[in-house]
């Protein structure tokens, strides 16, 4: 494995762990996106590809998104409740930036709400 994604499954531990230490069980962590059920019951996140900067020679910053999502399809306050829930478990264990609104479209079915978390990762 790259150096990115195993600090991208460093990523996935670390957030597995805050959820399920706020008891939320049933989330998936994952890097791979297909790994997701429909309608994503009881929520996801997804760990992206790290956009790369290069601020000297010797120095790299890995900016990462993690997508937020979670159902039920029809009912946005419950899937927005459960999104908080996920947002508030993982986000005081890193250094997060911005949290936009955003959608996920599994595989199948409809688009999901999600948030978008953005953090910095100095490597």
């Amino acid at each position: 494995m790259s150096p990115r994604t195993e600090r991208a499954q460093q990523i996935a531990d670390l957030i597995d762990n805050a959820v399920r230490t706020d008891g939320l069980d049933g989330v998936l962590v994952t890097i791979n996106g297909l790994e997701v059920p429909q309608g994503a019951p009881d929520g996801a996140v997804i760990i992206l590809p790290p956009r790369l900067t290069f601020p000297t020679y010797h120095q790299t910053e890995a900016t990462w998104e993690l997508l937020v999502t979670a159902g039920p399809v029809d009912n946005h306050i419950v899937a927005w409740d459960r999104i908080d829930s996920i947002v508030a478990a993982i986000a005081p264990g890193l250094d997060v930036t911005v949290a936009e609104p955003a959608s996920f479209a599994p595989n199948a079915g409809p688009p999901l709400s999600a948030y978008l978390l953005t953090y910095t990762d100095p490597e």
